[in-house]
């Protein structure tokens, strides 16, 4: 009798042992599932991906799930600038990379050399960049010299010119475009205005888009342009009367009623400036 006691208390034990475990492993998952929905949690699994396993694309979802749960937590948002730091050094790189290699094959490759440029300035090497926008211009030089009414080669060599000199000298490069009267004549115009709103000359910038507008009154781009210039001096009403052609001619773009509602903001007129704030929402303008 006693022994069959014994064999059944130990059975029984032996159940209350599988039970137990069972509660404790669903205990577990239960705490691990409650930890998956904090911040701390996934911002502990993205530095742990970033600096131990070396997995930036791994811990910039971690980082992305932990602002997700608290938009508002700085680590999460300092953790993801981190990464994308490091993504961002990565592909210049790859880029450097690839540059170089056509580069080899052919030291006149534009695309190539504008690229370094590009890819050396985001990686704060400026003086070396600005080797390949030299490199960049001669190649354009070239091509202006071969035939100087290639419009294009002069639009190009002003942008670069732009970056590397400053305005001014970018300045006389539009004007010969404009001069040239082609296809970028319009870009020339409304790049040209930019300039010179940005130097506050704003007579010689307003009369550049308007007459960017006389030769192309249904471009949306130069009437974007205007709306600006008067957004910077303030003249909210003329701003208004640019973005309500802009409206006219893009009527489905978003960010053309999210400009009009905040000039409506400006000028006080709240209510018009809910109803395109709406119209901005419906067309997929996300807050």
């Amino acid at each position: 009798m006693n022994k069959c006691r014994v064999g059944k208390r130990h059975k029984n034990s032996r159940l209350w042992a599988v039970a137990l475990g069972l509660l404790a492993l669903v205990t577990l998952c239960v705490s691990a599932a409650a930890q998956e929905n904090t911040a701390k949690y996934w911002i502990a699994k993205g530095d742990d991906l970033f600096f131990n396993k070396s997995n930036p694309l791994e811990a910039l979802e971690s980082y992305e799930k932990a602002i997700q749960i608290n938009p508002d937590n700085m680590t999460a948002w300092n953790g993801k600038s981190m990464v994308l730091d490091t993504l961002s050094v990565q592909t210049y790189s790859k880029i450097l990379n690839l540059s170089e290699t056509k580069l080899a094959k052919n030291p006149q490759d534009i695309e190539a050399l504008q690229t370094s440029a590009m890819a050396l300035a985001s990686l704060g090497n400026q003086e070396e960049s600005n080797q390949f926008l030299k490199k960049a211009i001669d190649v354009y030089d070239r091509e202006i010299k071969d035939n100087p009414k290639n419009a294009t080669a002069w639009f190009l060599k002003a942008g670069l010119i732009s970056i590397l000199n400053g305005s001014e000298e970018a300045i006389s490069a539009y004007d010969k475009v404009i001069e040239l009267n082609g296809s970028k004549m319009i870009d020339a115009l409304i790049t040209k205005g930019n300039i010179l709103l940005n130097l506050g000359r704003y007579n010689e910038s307003i009369d550049t888009i308007d007459k960017a507008i006389q030769l192309d009154p249904e471009n949306p781009s130069v009437w974007y342009e205007k709306a600006t210039y008067y957004n910077v001096l303030g003249k909210y009403n003329e701003s208004l009367d640019a973005y309500e052609m802009i409206t006219k001619l893009e009527p489905e773009k978003a960010s053309a009623w999210l400009f009009k509602g905040n000039v409506l903001k400006a000028l006080g007129r709240q209510t018009d400036a809910d109803a395109a704030y709406a119209k901005a929402k419906e067309l997929g303008h996300q807050e």
